[in-house]
């Protein structure tokens, strides 16, 4: 379902959701360096997406998604010789995730410049296929940007990314192998356009 006001100053989106695929990749033990299809999984939830322009040029942009995905089928992980259920979740699929974004136009000395302000929620994922207790924490990410344009063609911006420097992990495949997120980076730059 997708909504707009009059105006043309707000629209969203709803949209509930189940999808199933098939022959799951997985890693052949019998092939290294290649796959093998291992099952059938399913997700099904609800997606929702709202997009503003609120007073005085400031634009908000807010999302969130539900997810519920697992096996359709019991299979064995082929990598570490376990057999997995029906029913079981997904490695690295939050139940729960969702961006909240503000950004505000103005102009400084008579310029075009910009603010904005990013939320970045993941819930709770599964780490692993073979330990159901072994799950990756929630995190949420806050980031900054910035742009001013002097002159025609002539852009500064800014950004900074995990402002608070949380500690996450952005997936994993195993105990053994968990992807950490980045910590808190930065970026400044001029971009020239002819």
């Amino acid at each position: 379902m997708k909504v707009s006001s009059e105006d043309g100053r707000a629209s969203g989106t709803l949209a509930l959701f189940r999808a199933e695929k098939s022959n799951v990749l997985t890693a052949d033990p019998a092939n290294p360096g290649f796959s093998a299809a291992l099952g059938e999984a399913q997700s099904r939830g609800v997606e929702f997406d709202l997009a503003a322009e609120l007073a005085g040029d400031l634009q908000l942009v807010l999302s969130y998604a539900y997810i519920d995905a697992e096996t359709s089928n019991d299979v064995v992980n082929r990598d570490w010789g376990m057999e997995i259920p029906a029913g079981s979740r997904l490695v690295n699929i939050a139940e729960h995730s969702g961006r909240l974004s503000l950004s505000q136009d103005f102009t400084l000395g008579g310029a075009p410049a910009s603010l904005g302000l990013g939320i970045h929620y993941v819930g709770e994922r599964l780490g692993e296929t073979i330990d159901p207790d072994y799950v990756l924490p929630a995190y949420t990410l806050v980031n900054l940007s910035g742009s001013y344009s002097p002159a025609a063609g002539v852009e500064l911006f800014a950004h900074l990314d995990n402002l608070f420097d949380e500690r996450h992990y952005v997936s994993s495949y195993h105990k053994l192998w968990t992807m950490p997120g980045a910590p808190r980076t930065y970026n400044v730059g001029i971009r020239y356009d002819l």
